[in-house]
């Protein structure tokens, strides 16, 4: 709280300052969390809309603004306004030429909409600067599999799983690129080894379900 009077202030004697702006935003941002764990949400939600005002503004003063619109975009994609982490991701990307990040969270907005053709273009943007990244490795098997790119998709898998073998995260994926590429005998081995706490998921019991409805329908 008191970092929040103390930025308050930077901000009111100086708004033109981007650095101000920014530290007035992590202070916001520190406050919605205080809101989170004294059991009101909604407040903590009204000043991480404020810190995502304050971190705009921040980058319409920077001259540097690319690590800003970064923060920018993870900030309005937690708040779930898309279309504003979707323009910060774009430009983050284009300014900060070495960042593997701006291009991997586009490429997660296009998969949850199902939007396959466009999140492989992103994706494959992420991989030409981090072409090792795991999580990259199975969105774009993941992506390959929706394609029906089968053969593709479970050499990917493979190859991310094989640098992360004890994620479980990257091992439900790789589960579901099985099941895509028709093989959900071999995606429920996958899903059986999981821990507990993630087949007692509500994501994981549908995708039990679906490989043995494939598993059926196959018979």
């Amino acid at each position: 709280m008191e970092a929040l009077a103390i930025t308050s202030i930077l901000v009111d004697r100086d708004p033109t300052s981007a650095q101000s702006q920014e530290v007035h935003a992590l202070a916001l941002i520190a406050e919605g969390w205080r809101y989170d764990n004294s059991g009101d949400p909604k407040q903590g939600v009204e000043k991480r809309n404020e810190a995502l005002s304050a971190y705009i503004l921040a980058c319409n003063q920077s001259t540097t603004p690319g690590l800003l619109q970064l923060s920018t975009a993870q900030l309005a994609h937690m708040l779930g306004d898309i279309p504003t982490a979707t323009k910060y991701y774009t430009l983050a990307h284009e300014h900060v030429i070495n960042d593997a990040r701006a291009s991997f969270f586009l490429a997660q907005i296009e998969l949850i909409n199902s939007r396959w053709d466009t999140a492989k273009v992103w994706i494959t943007e992420s991989m030409v600067r981090n072409p090792n990244e795991p999580f990259a490795l199975l969105s774009l098997a993941l992506i390959e599999a929706q394609l029906g790119n089968a053969s593709v998709a479970i050499e990917l898998a493979n190859k991310g799983c094989g640098i992360l073998p004890e994620e479980p995260n990257l091992r439900f994926i790789q589960a579901r690129v099985f099941r895509l590429a028709g093989r959900p005998e071999q995606a429920l081995e996958i899903l059986i080894a999981l821990p507990k706490t993630i087949q007692d998921s509500e994501m994981c019991r549908g995708e039990f379900d679906s490989c043995l409805d494939a598993i059926k329908n196959a018979e």
